[in-house]
């Protein structure tokens, strides 16, 4: 048989690999983790739109000398596409990065903080240290979040809350 009557297998697009990557990635949280911090992706998608918003704005600002008004519509083009894009990359990341932060010296130096004041003044403290939490995981999550999934499955380990392991 020559050359030229071989045929080459069927190649998988690029979208299905994509996919299957994606809930590979998944495989390596517990079923419970993962459906329980999807709520949290209420919070965190509009609260990291605007932390990247302002800080890839501060950045094309400082980078042009100009401001956001006088800017051309190519950098604002490319100013909105990294902010989706990070918003994205960061919320499919969320649940390990929140694992990170967890494990984390400032996760539990924040969350073993003793609140001290009137019973309002206490709660207000708890929840906005809950936010705080959410704010670093979700801002970290591009960063972080791969990192968290490389040491998964390097060790082949599934994280998750102590109370999904029953």
């Amino acid at each position: 048989m020559s050359k030229d009557n071989y045929v080459q297998p069927p190649k998988e697009p690029g979208l299905k690999k994509i996919i299957e990557a994606m809930k590979d990635g998944y495989s390596y949280l517990h079923p419970d983790y993962w459906k329980r911090k999807l709520v949290h992706l209420i919070l965190v998608v509009p609260m990291v739109l605007i932390i990247y918003g302002l800080i890839y704005e501060s950045i094309f600002v400082d980078l042009i000398g100009m401001d956001s008004d006088t800017m051309p519509w190519i950098l604002e083009f490319i100013d909105l596409f990294l902010i989706i894009g990070s918003t994205v990359v960061s919320a499919y990341f969320y649940p390990f990065s929140l694992w990170w932060y967890k494990q984390s010296l400032i996760g539990k130096i924040l969350n073993n903080i003793y609140h001290i004041g009137t019973f309002w003044v206490v709660i207000l403290k708890i929840i906005g240290t809950l936010i705080g939490g959410i704010a670093i995981a979700g801002t970290l999550a591009p960063i972080m979040g791969p990192l968290t999934l490389r040491k998964c499955r390097k060790k082949n380990m599934v994280i998750g809350d102590a109370d999904d392991f029953y």
